[in-house]
């Protein structure tokens, strides 16, 4: 296996091991979180630009890469939800499921694929040589393509996030200005039945009247 294989793997099991840990499931999402998501991001945005020799077909490969990732993003956050938890001093979380996973599965599948069929298919590995040499598309704008496709997912969903968590509702106050919690305990008796809630005196007279 060649080190741009062996490379290739490592970066998408990296990938993988991020998103699993900290995009799907239930997770709280604040300014630290946004910062390195980010900072990563522009340093990654960065470091292709200085590496990308500059040529039109390797920009126009990473200008398409960059399209890809934000339409996949796009779908991703389909999938996510933001939400405030005010019983945790109004936390913002996120919530993704399978559907978010296997979106990122997919696109890291195919990448795999694509690189192990440029090592493994002489027939395939032609095809792309050829379709390289008519657009004068070299190896470091293959690169660019997938690393702007997979940073971009990454910026889009981040900044996506922060969007909505700024648009959310703020949480209740309380008389004495501390945020109100929620009550999720799922409502019984009176509640559940649809009569009105009956409190004080008349509460003690009806109780009364029940054991009479």
């Amino acid at each position: 296996m060649s080190d741009a294989m062996q490379e290739a793997l490592l970066l998408s099991g990296a990938l993988f091991a991020i998103v699993m840990l900290t995009q799907v499931g239930r997770h709280s999402f604040g300014w630290i979180k946004f910062s390195v998501s980010m900072g990563f991001t522009l340093y990654l945005y960065w470091d292709t630009y200085e590496r990308t020799p500059y040529t039109a077909a390797n920009y126009t490969a990473a200008l398409v890469g960059t399209l890809i990732g934000a339409g996949i993003g796009y779908f991703l956050m389909r999938t996510m939800v933001v939400y405030r938890n005010e019983q945790k001093k109004n936390k913002v979380y996120t919530r993704a499921g399978w559907a978010y996973l296997g979106i990122w599965v997919a696109v890291l599948v195919l990448r795999t694929c694509f690189l192990l069929g440029l090592e493994n298919s002489d027939a395939f590995a032609e095809r792309v040589g050829k379709f390289m040499i008519e657009n004068n598309l070299g190896s470091d704008g293959i690169a660019a393509f997938f690393v702007m496709m997979a940073m971009t997912m990454v910026g889009y969903r981040t900044l996506v996030c922060l969007i909505r968590a700024r648009r959310l509702p703020p949480a209740p106050q309380t008389p004495s200005g501390e945020s109100a919690g929620t009550d999720t305990t799922p409502a019984t008796g009176p509640e559940r039945t649809g009569e009105s809630p009956v409190t004080g005196s008349a509460a003690v007279a009806r109780d009364g009247a029940t054991t009479a």
